[in-house]
């Protein structure tokens, strides 16, 4: 291996995983900075209107996961452990995060090498997918209703933080636990991603009837280097617009990373995640079949 080869590789596996995670720093800050608001100032009155509020949830973090980042499924994540949102707007936020796909897209637009309806329709589909299958699943997990107040509290707890500490203190510890780990993960995937050689990785996403199947389990890697990697492929033409799709849709960012991080349910973390990959996979499928 040639040095301009390891030090390419050093760079996507050291330097691109740093970038990614000093921009979701902000939105994870202010996300852990809002749950220690309630758990330190927030009154029964503000707690009963984020519950009410919680039912349009689906719709705004579909709205959210649009723009081009992988920070709101990681801070979605960390609120749905806090019970501050449902599990219906953490599913959305991830089926709808664009990531890297669409600032890579553009330049072949400007170029006239792709059609801006491809964008539009990817972003399109996203938006659809995480608003309805965000909105069934809150529909199917309506269950006995629990204060706020107590998720948050338990939350606390779970992340043994001291009351006493403060709220910006407590918001930047939890903040910069999660970023630790969520820098660590994401260099050691961006460094397999690197190593694994492309036209393997071409081979096993395009097999006849498992490409989309291959395409959605890679988009379940918390890794904004998959997105990156299936974009890439499509557009030398390696990768068709199925399997593409399917691991777009299965692809949130950070957000399934944090999950686990945060939530000790592991059940529920299972359940959530299988339900993005089902998802992903069955629309990811049935749209490609319309290109």
């Amino acid at each position: 291996m040639e040095l301009q080869e390891i030090l390419k590789i050093l760079e996507h596996g050291l330097l691109h995983p740093l970038k990614e995670t000093v921009l979701m720093a902000p939105i994870l800050f202010l996300a852990y900075l809002f749950m220690e608001w309630l758990e330190h100032n927030g009154s029964l009155k503000f707690i009963n209107i984020v519950n009410k509020s919680r039912r349009f949830g689906p719709l705004i973090s579909s709205v959210l996961g649009l723009v081009p980042q992988c920070g709101f499924s990681g801070a979605i994540a960390g609120m749905y452990a806090a019970g501050t949102v449902t599990a219906g707007t953490l599913i959305a936020v991830i089926l709808a995060t664009s990531d890297e796909m669409l600032p890579m897209m553009i330049p072949s637009v400007i170029k006239g090498e792709l059609s801006v309806w491809i964008i539009v329709f990817i972003l399109i589909l996203k938006f659809v997918s995480g608003l309805t299958v965000g909105f069934a699943a809150d529909l199917i997990r309506r269950r006995k209703h629990i204060e706020n107040e107590q998720h948050i509290h338990e939350f606390c707890e779970q992340e043994h933080c001291s009351c006493e500490s403060g709220v910006f203190k407590s918001a930047i510890r939890h903040t910069f636990r999660v970023l630790i780990i969520v820098y660590i993960v994401s260099a050691v995937l961006h460094f397999a991603i690197e190593l694994i050689p492309q036209n393997l990785l071409t081979s096993i996403l395009n097999f006849p009837v498992l490409s989309q199947l291959s395409a959605s389990l890679l988009g379940l890697i918390p890794s904004c280097a998959v997105s990156v990697t299936l974009t890439e492929l499509y557009l030398e033409g390696a990768l068709g617009i199925a399997p593409l799709l399917c691991g777009l849709l299965t692809n949130g960012g950070v957000g399934l990373l944090v999950l686990y991080r945060v939530n000790k349910n592991k059940k529920d973390n299972l359940i959530i995640t299988f339900t993005v990959f089902i998802s992903g996979l069955i629309i990811g499928s049935v749209a490609g079949l319309f290109f």
